[in-house]
C-alpha cells in the first residue's frame, strides 16, 4: 500500500471518534516510515478521551523504547496534551488499568509450529457484557514475539469463525491450557530480550491480560513448552527409522530446509537430473528395458544428491534448532492427545540431537525433508519472490473482512 494511502487511512481512523480505531492505530506505530508513525500519533490525539486508555500506555512505551528522537518528542508532546485534556488522574488510571486484569479467561489456542519456527498463540477473555476480548501473538523461535494484535469486543460466534477460517487454510490450532499459552509467550518475550529485538508496541497494552498478576507470577511455575529429551535406546533407534512418516501429517508439510539460499544449488541439480531423464523417457522405447534402466539411474542419482546435500548443509547449530522445534511440536501434540505422534517425534528428535551418533545421511526424517525441499524448490522460490515484493501489514486475524 503506498504511503499516501496509508496516511489517508490513518487520518480517517483518527476522525472516526470510534474507540476501536485505537486497536488499528497502535500497531502502526512500529515498522512504518516516520511520516506514517507521526500521523498515527496525531490520529491517537484526535481520538482523544475515547481511546485514551489505549493511547497513553502505547505512547509511554514508544517514548521509552524508540530511538527516533523527533518521533519521541512528538509522542511526548501529544501525551502531555492528552493528559491535560483528560480528567485529572486519567493518565494514572489508564496506566493502572493497563496493569490490571479483571476479566475471566475464555479460551487459549496454539497453532502447530511451521517450517520457519513460527507459531500463533490466541487468547480470549470474557467481558461482563458477554463479548470477548481477544489477542493473538506471533512467536518465531529465532526472533521472539514478532507481532501482536487484538480486539476489545468480539462475539463468541466470531471467535469460532476465526478458528474455523484458520483450520480451512490448513493452519490448525489446538485448544491448550491458559498457563501453557502464557508459558509460550513468556518464552518468546525472553527471546526478544536475549536477541535485543523490540517487542511490538501493541504488546504493552495486552501484556497485563497475557502475563497476569505480578504476585501470582512469582508463586506459579509455568509448564514446560517442550517434550523432555529421550535417551537413545534400541527401541528409539528403531522407531526413528520411521521418521519419514511425519510428512504424512499436515502439520509438517511446511517443514523444508532453511535457509533457501543454501539449498538452492541442490534444487537446481535435482531438477536438471529430473529433467534429463524426463526428456529421455519420452520416446516409444521408454516403456521397455531402457526406460526402466533410466528410471533406476534417476533414483540412484537423486539419492546420491540427497546424501551429499545432507552431509554438506547440516551442522550442529542447525540440528539443535530443529531438534528443539520437534520437541516443541511434540509438546503440543501431547496436549492434543496424539500419543503415537508424540512417541515418533520424540524418537526423531533424539537421533537429530547434535550428540546423536546416527549420521544425518541415515536419518529417515531428514532424508524426507531434503527430498521434499528439493521437489518443492521451484514453487517455494516463486512464493518467496512474490512475498518479498508485497507490502507487509500488521497481522490481524480479527478483521471482519
Amino acid at each position: 500500500m503506498p504511503v499516501d494511502r496509508r496516511l489517508g487511512f490513518v487520518n480517517w481512523l483518527g476522525s472516526s471518534h470510534d474507540p476501536r480505531a485505537a486497536n488499528l492505530l497502535v500497531p502502526l506505530l512500529e515498522n512504518q516510515p516516520s511520516k506514517v508513525a507521526m500521523a498515527v500519533i496525531d490520529a491517537l490525539e484526535q481520538l482523544g478521551p475515547v481511546a485514551v486508555q489505549q493511547a497513553i500506555p502505547a505512547l509511554n512505551y514508544l517514548i521509552a523504547h524508540n530511538s527516533n528522537r523527533s518521533l519521541k518528542e512528538h509522542a511526548r508532546t501529544v501525551l502531555g496534551r492528552l493528559t491535560m485534556q483528560s480528567a485529572p488522574g486519567m493518565e494514572d488510571t489508564a496506566m493502572t488499568k493497563a496493569r490490571e486484569q479483571h476479566l475471566p479467561f475464555h479460551e487459549a489456542r496454539a497453532s502447530f509450529i511451521d517450517g520457519s519456527g513460527t507459531q500463533m498463540i490466541m487468547l480470549s477473555w470474557r467481558r461482563p457484557d458477554g463479548l470477548l476480548k481477544g489477542v493473538n501473538v506471533l512467536y518465531q523461535d529465532q526472533w521472539g514475539i514478532k507481532d501482536c494484535y487484538g480486539t476489545d469486543e468480539m462475539s463468541e460466534l466470531r471467535w469460532d469463525e476465526l478458528v474455523g477460517d484458520m483450520d480451512a487454510q490448513n493452519f490448525d490450532s489446538f485448544v491448550v491450557p491458559f498457563e501453557y499459552a502464557r508459558a509460550l509467550i513468556a518464552e518468546a518475550r525472553a527471546l526478544n530480550k536475549r536477541t535485543r529485538r523490540k517487542l511490538p508496541i501493541a504488546y504493552s497494552i495486552w501484556r497485563p491480560f497475557i502475563e497476569g498478576d505480578e504476585s501470582l507470577k512469582k508463586n506459579t511455575a509455568l509448564p514446560s513448552t517442550m517434550l523432555e529429551p529421550a535417551t537413545l535406546s534400541p527401541e528409539m533407534l528403531q522407531l526413528a527409522q520411521r521418521g519419514a512418516e511425519l510428512y504424512e501429517r499436515q502439520e509438517f508439510l511446511s517443514w523444508m530446509f532453511e535457509p533457501l539460499t543454501s539449498v538452492q544449488p541442490y534444487i537446481d541439480r535435482y531438477w536438471s537430473v529430473h529433467g534429463l531423464f524426463e526428456v529421455s523417457n519420452t520416446g516409444p522405447r521408454s516403456r521397455g528395458r531402457r526406460g526402466k534402466q533410466n528410471e533406476q539411474n534417476q533414483k540412484i542419482l537423486l539419492e546420491e544428491l540427497l546424501t551429499e546435500a545432507l552431509g554438506e548443509l547440516l551442522n550442529n547449530k542447525w540440528r539443535a534448532l530443529y531438534e528443539a522445534r520437534l520437541r516443541r511440536q511434540g509438546a503440543l501434540f501431547q496436549i492434543a492427545g496424539r500419543t503415537r505422534d508424540v512417541l515418533l517425534i520424540r524418537a526423531v528428535a533424539a537421533v537429530l540431537h547434535p550428540d546423536s551418533p546416527v549420521p544425518v545421511q541415515e536419518q529417515s526424517f531428514l532424508r524426507a525433508m531434503m527430498r521434499y525441499s528439493l521437489e518443492q524448490g521451484p514453487l517455494r522460490m516463486m512464493a518467496e519472490a512474490l512475498e518479498a515484493g508485497s507490502f507487509s501489514i500488521p497481522l490481524d486475524i480479527f478483521s471482519e473482512e
